[in-house]
């Protein structure tokens, strides 16, 4: 029997870092925007370490914005705000390829045979249910009454209702 877990958590992982392998040229781009950046405001604002500039930068990238570090020019406030635009990007990039890993680890791992099966059956349950009334289920069906039909679908009968 397989873990299912263990099994998703593996898969999510093949393809997360695939998708970030793929899309590394996008990546490294905007963090040498970002770099970029933090060279222009370490001259603009004469701080005197290159560090202290990238960390603003990144900080401000992240959105995190301690505030024990800031640019008291205009220029260097504007600098920190397409900072804080381009990070904004990079984190909607990193997210969206996540949320793609998961979306497909999913459906690898939870896309079985039974379940199959039973989508099927439920299909079947709805589309007899909107013949046999001419309209879909509404919230005064009983469970009961779904319960059967769908029962029914899953041992391969037919349904209770008439045609």
């Amino acid at each position: 029997m397989d873990f299912l877990p263990l099994k998703f958590t593996f898969k999510f992982l093949e393809l997360f870092i695939t998708g970030l392998f793929m899309i590394s040229p996008v990546l490294v781009f905007l963090g040498a925007i970002l770099l970029l950046l933090a060279k222009i405001t370490a001259r603009i604002e004469k701080w005197n370490s290159y560090s202290k500039a990238i960390y603003f930068t990144f900080i401000t990238a992240l959105t995190v914005g301690y505030g024990n570090t800031v640019p008291n020019s205009g220029l260097g406030r504007f600098l920190s705000v397409v900072s804080a635009f381009v990070g904004v990007v990079l984190t909607g990039v990193i997210v969206s390829v996540a949320l793609n890993s998961v979306m497909l680890s999913w459906q690898s791992t939870h896309d079985t045979p039974m379940e199959s099966s039973i989508q099927s059956a439920l299909q079947n349950v709805e589309n007899e249910a909107f013949h046999a009334s001419g309209q879909p289920f509404s919230q005064s069906d009983s469970l009961s009454d779904s319960l059967a039909l769908v029962s029914d679908s899953l041992a391969g009968g037919a349904s209770t209702g008439s045609h």
